[in-house]
């Protein structure tokens, strides 16, 4: 599935991820093994990483649900970088019935791992 622009991706999100009484899915995402390519001549820019995303409810205790890496390509647009692209690759799955309000269904998981 491809999202373009601010209001369609921040749909998908709120369409998708679970909310908790403090008003967020109680997760937090970390980013590492960022690998940074600057083409300053063109004024792009790509970036890998790793993610991981970590959760913890009143139901589950603190774990990490799901792990996978990016793909990210910037632009320089009048002197400031600006995301462009974002691709998203699932590469191992935990327990998303806390987070996510459908189910990651398994095709859809080994066609992206």
């Amino acid at each position: 599935m491809t999202f373009e622009g601010r209001e369609a991706v921040l749909g998908m999100y709120r369409a998708a991820t679970r909310l908790y009484e403090n008003g967020t899915p109680r997760t937090r995402h970390v980013t590492t093994n960022a690998i940074i390519e600057v083409h300053d001549d063109r004024g792009t820019a790509t970036a890998r990483s790793y993610y991981t995303v970590l959760q913890q409810t009143e139901a589950v205790a603190l774990q990490p649900i799901i792990c996978g890496h990016y793909h990210d390509t910037f632009r320089r647009i009048d002197g400031r970088w600006w995301f462009d692209t974002r691709t998203m690759f699932i590469d191992l799955v935990g327990d998303l019935s806390h987070h996510l309000l459908f189910e990651l269904d398994s095709a859809r998981r080994s066609r992206e791992a």
